[in-house]
């Protein structure tokens, strides 16, 4: 008999949707016909289940807890490796108090998200701060209230319809925050009510997270966009090898999950073996900026071990305050050269936290890689 049947018939889920995702986005030739990217493609789809696993199926509105999102073994959604993100499952119906201390962090903010239909990982956003508003102790500790009623103190309104709180902490240092285990965020999250502690698991519960779970699988492996299907993200540039004019979500008034303090520039390099790509311009004024090379499933190219990411602490600017990237597969004998990592194509991605006027277009050049240290 068994005695579990809504988690089996989940768990059956999972495994038959595991299947059409190896199928309909690993080895689908209209996504992937590049040996390296099927290989990443099966990576990516072990990491993501690690993340189903931790963000859903452990998920407790009523007892949260936070997880780190990322880290060098587990690239999602646009990873940073200047950055270390929090992500916590709550209730509208509950009220919380977040509490941590801030060290070396440049900035850190909290983003309140509705439920994602589609099942991504957050839906809409419902509210946000960010440390530039809300009392810090001299000592970096801080305390914040999230609940639908406003509360004396740091206070986040929380909407009835909340589902996540996304904790985003940027560090703007010679040495990227992924890459240092001295850096790291103290940070925890706790129901201001009397709860109980949680019944034991039940197949009603644990079922209906699995749901959740396979959910955010489908979304971030077959619910991907073709790549032949031109993107409407702002943001994201149509012609390879060029960037857009950066974009701010909030100056937009859209309702996306995305940070609301952040213009962002996207963007696909193209090159030959025998190519480079040159990226020039100039840095807003601003606390944080950062540009890096992701694979086609939107993960960070290895940056332990290669430099694939620029912060603005990082890069060696020129001696009129511009700046000058180089995209190759081989050291082109300059400063500033972004790893490819074997890959022919990929993603470029620039943030500009806060800046204090609006970023202006990165301009693209391709050049035969011999010729770039003499340009």
């Amino acid at each position: 008999m068994n005695q579990a049947p809504k988690t089996t018939a989940a768990f059956d889920e999972l495994i038959a949707a595991l299947q059409l995702i190896r199928d309909g986005y690993v080895l689908n030739d209209e996504r992937f016909t590049d040996p390296l990217d099927v290989v990443e493609g099966y990576r990516y789809v072990g990491q993501l289940l690690s993340a189903a696993s931790e963000f859903f199926f452990e998920a407790d509105p009523d007892h949260p807890r936070f997880a780190s999102i990322v880290s060098p073994a587990r690239k999602l959604q646009g990873d940073n490796p200047d950055a270390i993100y929090h992500y916590a499952r709550i209730s509208g119906s509950r009220s919380y108090r977040i509490f941590g201390r801030v060290d070396k962090e440049c900035y850190t903010s909290f983003t309140i998200h509705g439920r994602a239909p589609d099942g991504a990982l957050a839906g809409p956003l419902l509210g946000d701060v960010n440390d530039r508003q809300f009392q810090i102790d001299q000592d970096g500790s801080y305390s914040l209230t999230l609940s639908a009623t406003e509360q004396p103190g740091n206070w986040l309104r929380l909407d009835p319809d909340a589902y996540c709180v996304i904790v985003r902490s940027y560090f703007q240092l010679g040495t990227s925050a992924q890459n240092d285990m001295e850096v790291s965020v103290r940070i925890g999250i706790e129901t201001i009510e009397d709860l109980d502690p949680p019944p034991p698991l039940s197949d009603d519960v644990f079922s209906e997270r699995m749901q959740e779970g396979i959910a955010f699988l489908r979304q971030t492996t077959l619910g991907q966009s073709l790549p032949s299907t031109p993107s409407a993200v702002p943001f994201v540039a149509q012609e390879p090898n060029s960037l857009p004019v950066p974009f701010s979500f909030r100056d937009s008034g859209l309702p996306v999950p995305g940070a609301a303090d952040i213009f962002y520039a996207s963007g696909r390099w193209r090159l030959e073996p025998d190519q480079a790509l040159v990226m020039t311009g100039t840095l807003p004024s601003c606390p944080f900026a950062n540009v890096m090379l992701w694979n086609r499933h939107m993960q960070t190219l290895e940056y332990r071990s290669r430099r694939s990411s620029l912060n603005q602490s990082q890069i060696q600017q020129e001696p009129d305050g511009s700046y000058r990237i180089v995209i190759a597969h081989k050291d082109p004998g300059v400063p500033n050269w972004l790893d490819c990592e074997g890959h022919q194509s990929g993603t470029i991605f620039w943030r500009f936290l806060l800046p204090e006027t609006d970023p202006t277009r990165t301009e693209c050049q391709v050049l035969p890689i011999g010729d770039v240290a003499a340009s």
